[in-house]
Protein backbone atom coordinates (compact mmCIF):
# COMPACT_ATOMS: atom_id res chain seq x y z
CA UNK A 1 0.00 0.00 0.00
CA UNK A 2 1.54 3.29 -1.03
CA UNK A 3 1.68 6.53 0.68
CA UNK A 4 -1.72 7.68 -0.56
CA UNK A 5 -3.36 5.39 -0.11
CA UNK A 6 -2.41 5.20 3.53
CA UNK A 7 -3.40 8.72 3.87
CA UNK A 8 -7.20 8.35 2.50
CA UNK A 9 -7.70 5.19 4.81
CA UNK A 10 -6.41 7.89 7.31
CA UNK A 11 -8.52 10.03 7.09
CA UNK A 12 -11.48 8.04 6.23
CA UNK A 13 -12.06 9.80 3.02
CA UNK A 14 -12.28 8.99 -0.57
CA UNK A 15 -10.11 12.35 -1.74
CA UNK A 16 -7.95 14.90 -0.14
CA UNK A 17 -6.61 18.09 -1.31
CA UNK A 18 -3.64 19.10 0.19
CA UNK A 19 -2.24 22.82 -0.02
CA UNK A 20 0.00 22.99 3.63
CA UNK A 21 3.76 23.46 2.02
CA UNK A 22 4.89 21.09 4.98
CA UNK A 23 2.49 18.10 3.94
CA UNK A 24 3.37 18.65 0.04
CA UNK A 25 6.73 18.93 0.62
CA UNK A 26 6.55 15.53 2.89
CA UNK A 27 3.96 14.11 -0.42
CA UNK A 28 6.16 15.12 -3.27
CA UNK A 29 9.75 15.53 -1.89
CA UNK A 30 9.63 18.53 -3.50
CA UNK A 31 10.00 22.08 -1.91
CA UNK A 32 7.49 24.37 -3.90
CA UNK A 33 4.48 26.36 -2.30
CA UNK A 34 3.10 27.01 -5.38
CA UNK A 35 1.73 23.70 -6.00
CA UNK A 36 -2.03 22.44 -4.78
CA UNK A 37 -1.48 18.25 -4.60
CA UNK A 38 -4.48 16.46 -5.00
CA UNK A 39 -5.41 12.70 -4.02
CA UNK A 40 -8.05 10.23 -5.04
CA UNK A 41 -8.29 6.80 -4.70
CA UNK A 42 -6.95 6.41 -8.36
CA UNK A 43 -4.57 8.73 -9.32
CA UNK A 44 -2.11 11.39 -7.53
CA UNK A 45 -1.28 14.56 -9.64
CA UNK A 46 0.96 17.96 -8.26
CA UNK A 47 -0.43 21.11 -9.66
CA UNK A 48 1.39 23.90 -10.34
CA UNK A 49 2.73 26.36 -13.40
CA UNK A 50 5.01 26.49 -16.01
CA UNK A 51 7.85 28.16 -13.30
CA UNK A 52 8.24 24.62 -11.93
CA UNK A 53 6.76 22.29 -14.10
CA UNK A 54 10.30 21.39 -15.33
CA UNK A 55 11.70 20.61 -12.03
CA UNK A 56 8.77 19.27 -10.31
CA UNK A 57 8.82 16.61 -13.36
CA UNK A 58 12.30 15.87 -12.56
CA UNK A 59 11.72 15.78 -8.74
CA UNK A 60 8.17 14.12 -8.35
CA UNK A 61 7.74 12.60 -11.69
CA UNK A 62 7.57 8.87 -10.06
CA UNK A 63 5.39 9.86 -7.47
CA UNK A 64 3.04 12.27 -8.87
CA UNK A 65 1.29 13.33 -11.89
CA UNK A 66 2.88 17.02 -12.54
CA UNK A 67 -0.23 19.12 -14.27
CA UNK A 68 0.62 22.57 -15.61
CA UNK A 69 -2.80 24.28 -14.35
CA UNK A 70 -4.64 26.93 -12.81
CA UNK A 71 -3.98 25.51 -9.16
CA UNK A 72 -6.99 25.46 -7.03
CA UNK A 73 -9.14 25.76 -10.16
CA UNK A 74 -7.63 22.71 -12.13
CA UNK A 75 -7.29 20.73 -8.95
CA UNK A 76 -11.07 21.57 -7.71
CA UNK A 77 -12.02 19.90 -11.50
CA UNK A 78 -9.85 16.66 -10.97
CA UNK A 79 -11.72 16.15 -7.26
CA UNK A 80 -15.25 16.60 -9.08
CA UNK A 81 -13.89 14.07 -11.53
CA UNK A 82 -13.20 11.89 -9.40
CA UNK A 83 -16.85 11.72 -8.01
CA UNK A 84 -15.57 11.30 -4.18
CA UNK A 85 -17.98 11.57 -1.76
CA UNK A 86 -15.69 12.65 1.28
CA UNK A 87 -13.00 15.14 0.79
CA UNK A 88 -10.28 15.90 3.41
CA UNK A 89 -8.66 19.76 3.35
CA UNK A 90 -6.73 21.73 5.24
CA UNK A 91 -8.69 23.45 7.99
CA UNK A 92 -6.11 26.05 8.40
CA UNK A 93 -6.88 27.08 4.48
CA UNK A 94 -7.29 30.35 3.84
CA UNK A 95 -10.93 31.77 3.50
CA UNK A 96 -10.48 32.92 -0.17
CA UNK A 97 -9.19 29.21 -0.70
CA UNK A 98 -11.90 27.64 1.28
CA UNK A 99 -14.95 29.33 -0.59
CA UNK A 100 -13.55 28.15 -3.90
CA UNK A 101 -13.39 24.42 -2.57
CA UNK A 102 -17.07 24.82 -0.78
CA UNK A 103 -18.50 26.21 -3.75
CA UNK A 104 -16.93 23.13 -5.86
CA UNK A 105 -18.17 20.48 -3.04
CA UNK A 106 -21.85 21.78 -3.16
CA UNK A 107 -21.63 22.39 -6.55
CA UNK A 108 -20.89 18.58 -6.73
CA UNK A 109 -22.48 16.96 -3.77
CA UNK A 110 -19.47 15.89 -1.81
CA UNK A 111 -18.77 16.26 2.08
CA UNK A 112 -16.17 18.48 2.98
CA UNK A 113 -13.44 16.63 6.03
CA UNK A 114 -11.48 19.25 8.17
CA UNK A 115 -8.12 18.38 9.03
CA UNK A 116 -6.05 20.07 11.12
CA UNK A 117 -2.64 19.19 8.28
CA UNK A 118 -3.55 16.50 5.99
CA UNK A 119 -0.50 14.57 6.41
CA UNK A 120 0.28 15.81 9.82
CA UNK A 121 -0.68 12.14 11.66
CA UNK A 122 1.77 10.90 8.72
CA UNK A 123 4.98 13.57 9.43
CA UNK A 124 4.89 12.24 13.10
CA UNK A 125 7.28 9.13 12.80
CA UNK A 126 10.58 9.61 10.68
CA UNK A 127 12.01 7.63 8.41
CA UNK A 128 15.29 6.33 7.88
CA UNK A 129 15.75 9.35 5.31
CA UNK A 130 14.28 11.84 7.30
CA UNK A 131 16.33 11.65 10.32
CA UNK A 132 19.31 11.48 7.99
CA UNK A 133 18.61 14.88 7.05
CA UNK A 134 17.76 15.96 10.33
CA UNK A 135 21.04 14.79 11.94
CA UNK A 136 22.75 16.69 8.68
CA UNK A 137 21.52 19.62 9.32
CA UNK A 138 22.20 19.30 12.90
CA UNK A 139 25.48 18.88 11.98
CA UNK A 140 25.45 22.30 10.25
CA UNK A 141 23.81 23.79 13.22
CA UNK A 142 26.47 22.35 15.65
CA UNK A 143 29.64 23.80 13.54
CA UNK A 144 27.93 27.46 13.35
CA UNK A 145 27.65 27.38 17.11
CA UNK A 146 31.41 26.35 16.87
CA UNK A 147 32.17 29.31 14.72
CA UNK A 148 29.94 31.83 16.02
CA UNK A 149 31.24 31.97 19.48
CA UNK A 150 34.67 33.83 18.60
CA UNK A 151 32.53 36.49 17.16
CA UNK A 152 30.91 37.14 20.33
CA UNK A 153 32.71 40.68 22.29
CA UNK A 154 31.43 43.04 23.91
CA UNK A 155 29.43 46.01 21.66
CA UNK A 156 28.40 43.56 18.89
CA UNK A 157 24.38 44.63 18.29
CA UNK A 158 21.56 41.33 18.16
CA UNK A 159 20.53 41.95 14.72
CA UNK A 160 24.80 42.07 13.74
CA UNK A 161 25.31 38.82 15.56
CA UNK A 162 22.22 37.54 13.96
CA UNK A 163 23.55 38.10 10.89
CA UNK A 164 26.88 36.41 11.10
CA UNK A 165 25.26 33.81 12.36
CA UNK A 166 22.77 33.08 9.97
CA UNK A 167 25.38 33.55 7.36
CA UNK A 168 27.65 31.00 8.50
CA UNK A 169 24.25 28.70 8.24
CA UNK A 170 23.89 30.10 4.40
CA UNK A 171 27.51 29.73 3.41
CA UNK A 172 27.10 25.68 4.09
CA UNK A 173 24.58 25.58 1.45
CA UNK A 174 21.80 24.68 4.06
CA UNK A 175 19.14 27.43 4.62
CA UNK A 176 17.34 28.79 7.61
CA UNK A 177 15.17 26.70 9.38
CA UNK A 178 13.89 29.60 10.67
CA UNK A 179 14.42 33.73 11.85
CA UNK A 180 16.97 33.32 14.52
CA UNK A 181 16.56 34.64 18.17
CA UNK A 182 19.53 36.60 19.37
CA UNK A 183 18.92 38.17 22.83
CA UNK A 184 21.27 39.71 24.93
CA UNK A 185 20.71 40.13 28.74
CA UNK A 186 17.41 41.69 29.97
CA UNK A 187 15.98 40.52 26.42
CA UNK A 188 16.84 37.10 26.77
CA UNK A 189 13.77 37.42 29.34
CA UNK A 190 11.27 37.02 26.13
CA UNK A 191 11.78 33.29 24.74
CA UNK A 192 10.88 34.49 21.66
CA UNK A 193 12.57 37.60 21.39
CA UNK A 194 13.37 39.99 18.25
CA UNK A 195 16.56 40.78 17.90
CA UNK A 196 17.36 44.96 18.49
CA UNK A 197 20.24 46.96 17.96
CA UNK A 198 21.12 46.37 21.89
CA UNK A 199 24.76 46.08 22.74
CA UNK A 200 26.54 43.45 24.28
CA UNK A 201 27.85 44.17 27.50
CA UNK A 202 29.84 42.19 30.04
CA UNK A 203 27.98 40.23 32.68
CA UNK A 204 25.10 39.56 30.16
CA UNK A 205 23.82 35.90 28.67
CA UNK A 206 23.85 35.90 24.82
CA UNK A 207 20.79 33.10 24.09
CA UNK A 208 20.83 31.87 20.53
CA UNK A 209 17.70 29.70 19.07
CA UNK A 210 18.47 28.79 15.77
CA UNK A 211 18.74 25.82 13.27
CA UNK A 212 19.47 24.81 10.08
CA UNK A 213 17.24 23.74 7.09
CA UNK A 214 18.87 20.46 5.15
CA UNK A 215 17.24 19.15 1.95
CA UNK A 216 14.03 20.03 3.29
CA UNK A 217 14.33 19.15 6.93
CA UNK A 218 14.98 21.20 9.74
CA UNK A 219 17.37 21.38 13.22
CA UNK A 220 16.52 23.47 16.56
CA UNK A 221 19.08 24.04 19.04
CA UNK A 222 19.51 27.04 21.77
CA UNK A 223 22.79 27.86 23.77
CA UNK A 224 22.86 30.22 26.25
CA UNK A 225 26.05 31.55 27.03
CA UNK A 226 27.82 34.71 28.89
CA UNK A 227 30.28 37.37 28.23
CA UNK A 228 32.28 38.35 31.14
CA UNK A 229 31.98 37.58 34.85
CA UNK A 230 27.70 36.45 35.56
CA UNK A 231 26.24 36.76 39.34
CA UNK A 232 25.74 33.78 41.78
CA UNK A 233 22.30 34.13 41.07
CA UNK A 234 22.45 33.60 36.86
CA UNK A 235 25.07 30.68 37.80
CA UNK A 236 22.96 28.90 39.98
CA UNK A 237 20.05 29.42 37.39
CA UNK A 238 21.92 28.48 34.71
CA UNK A 239 23.24 24.90 36.49
CA UNK A 240 19.36 24.58 37.09
CA UNK A 241 18.66 24.68 33.51
CA UNK A 242 21.09 22.61 32.65
CA UNK A 243 20.10 19.91 34.99
CA UNK A 244 16.33 19.92 33.55
CA UNK A 245 17.77 19.49 30.21
CA UNK A 246 20.11 16.65 30.98
CA UNK A 247 17.02 14.74 32.87
CA UNK A 248 14.55 15.73 30.16
CA UNK A 249 16.70 14.46 27.62
CA UNK A 250 17.04 10.87 30.02
CA UNK A 251 13.47 10.96 30.35
CA UNK A 252 12.56 10.25 26.61
CA UNK A 253 11.79 6.93 25.05
CA UNK A 254 8.85 5.41 23.37
CA UNK A 255 5.92 5.00 25.05
CA UNK A 256 6.26 7.60 27.57
CA UNK A 257 3.18 10.51 27.72
CA UNK A 258 4.59 13.54 26.35
CA UNK A 259 2.66 15.50 29.02
CA UNK A 260 4.33 13.29 31.57
CA UNK A 261 8.38 14.20 30.41
CA UNK A 262 7.05 18.11 30.53
CA UNK A 263 5.38 17.44 34.38
CA UNK A 264 8.60 15.61 35.41
CA UNK A 265 10.87 18.65 34.52
CA UNK A 266 8.68 21.26 35.62
CA UNK A 267 9.18 19.05 38.87
CA UNK A 268 12.64 19.62 38.94
CA UNK A 269 12.82 22.87 38.34
CA UNK A 270 10.45 24.09 41.20
CA UNK A 271 12.91 22.69 43.50
CA UNK A 272 14.69 25.53 42.81
CA UNK A 273 11.49 27.61 42.73
CA UNK A 274 12.50 27.82 39.43
CA UNK A 275 9.29 26.50 38.04
CA UNK A 276 6.80 29.80 37.52
CA UNK A 277 9.58 31.47 35.15
CA UNK A 278 9.47 28.39 32.91
CA UNK A 279 6.37 29.44 30.27
CA UNK A 280 6.38 27.27 27.47
CA UNK A 281 5.93 23.69 27.05
CA UNK A 282 9.13 21.21 27.56
CA UNK A 283 9.63 20.53 23.40
CA UNK A 284 8.20 19.98 20.05
CA UNK A 285 8.58 17.89 17.29
CA UNK A 286 10.91 19.10 14.18
CA UNK A 287 10.88 17.71 10.99
CA UNK A 288 9.61 20.00 7.68
CA UNK A 289 7.97 22.31 9.69
CA UNK A 290 10.12 23.70 12.65
CA UNK A 291 7.12 22.85 15.00
CA UNK A 292 5.13 19.85 14.97
CA UNK A 293 3.83 16.71 16.35
CA UNK A 294 4.31 15.73 19.28
CA UNK A 295 4.43 18.45 21.35
CA UNK A 296 5.96 17.93 25.17
CA UNK A 297 3.23 20.33 26.66
CA UNK A 298 0.99 19.69 29.28
CA UNK A 299 -1.76 19.76 27.58
CA UNK A 300 -0.74 16.81 25.25
CA UNK A 301 -2.57 13.84 24.37
CA UNK A 302 0.05 11.85 23.06
CA UNK A 303 2.82 9.06 23.26
CA UNK A 304 6.25 9.77 22.37
CA UNK A 305 6.58 6.87 19.82
CA UNK A 306 10.26 5.35 17.87
CA UNK A 307 11.24 7.82 15.40
CA UNK A 308 9.68 10.86 16.92
CA UNK A 309 12.39 13.98 16.72
CA UNK A 310 11.41 15.92 19.79
CA UNK A 311 13.45 18.88 21.38
CA UNK A 312 13.79 19.54 24.98
CA UNK A 313 14.33 23.01 25.67
CA UNK A 314 13.58 24.20 29.39
CA UNK A 315 14.02 27.75 30.13
CA UNK A 316 14.04 30.50 32.94
CA UNK A 317 12.95 33.23 32.35
CA UNK A 318 13.47 36.43 34.76
CA UNK A 319 11.41 40.11 33.17
CA UNK A 320 13.91 42.57 32.99
CA UNK A 321 16.84 40.82 33.75
CA UNK A 322 18.04 37.71 31.75
CA UNK A 323 16.81 34.55 30.32
CA UNK A 324 18.19 31.23 29.92
CA UNK A 325 17.39 28.38 27.37
CA UNK A 326 19.07 25.05 26.83
CA UNK A 327 17.75 22.81 23.62
CA UNK A 328 18.46 19.77 22.39
CA UNK A 329 17.00 17.43 19.52
CA UNK A 330 16.49 13.89 19.81
CA UNK A 331 15.36 10.85 18.15
CA UNK A 332 13.22 8.50 20.39
CA UNK A 333 14.19 5.15 20.53
CA UNK A 334 12.20 2.21 22.60
CA UNK A 335 14.77 2.16 25.52
CA UNK A 336 15.76 6.04 25.32
CA UNK A 337 16.74 8.57 22.88
CA UNK A 338 19.37 9.63 20.82
CA UNK A 339 20.18 13.47 21.08
CA UNK A 340 21.76 14.57 18.00
CA UNK A 341 23.23 18.33 19.40
CA UNK A 342 26.56 17.90 19.99
CA UNK A 343 27.16 21.53 20.94
CA UNK A 344 28.74 21.87 24.74
CA UNK A 345 25.60 23.01 26.87
CA UNK A 346 27.90 23.54 29.95
CA UNK A 347 28.81 27.20 31.12
CA UNK A 348 30.69 28.88 28.65
CA UNK A 349 31.71 31.99 29.86
CA UNK A 350 33.61 34.30 27.23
Amino acid sequence: MGVFDVLLNALDVDAAIVTDPADMTYLSGYDNADCVIVVTRDRAAYFTDARYTEEAARIVGEKLKVVDGRLAPDALQAIAASGAKRVAFDSRLDFASYRLIAACASENAFELVPCDGVAAKLRIVKSRAEIDAIERAQEITDKVFEEILPLIREGIAEYELAAKLEYAILSKGAKLAFDSIVAFGENGSSPHAHRSDRRLKRGDFVTMDFGAKWQGYCSDMTRTVALGEITDMQRKAYQSVLAANVEGVAAVKAGVACRDVDAKIRKLLAKDGLDKFFVHSLGHGVGIDIHELPNLSPRSELTLQRGNVVTIEPGVYIEGSFGIRIEDMVVVEKGGCIDLTRSDKNLIIL
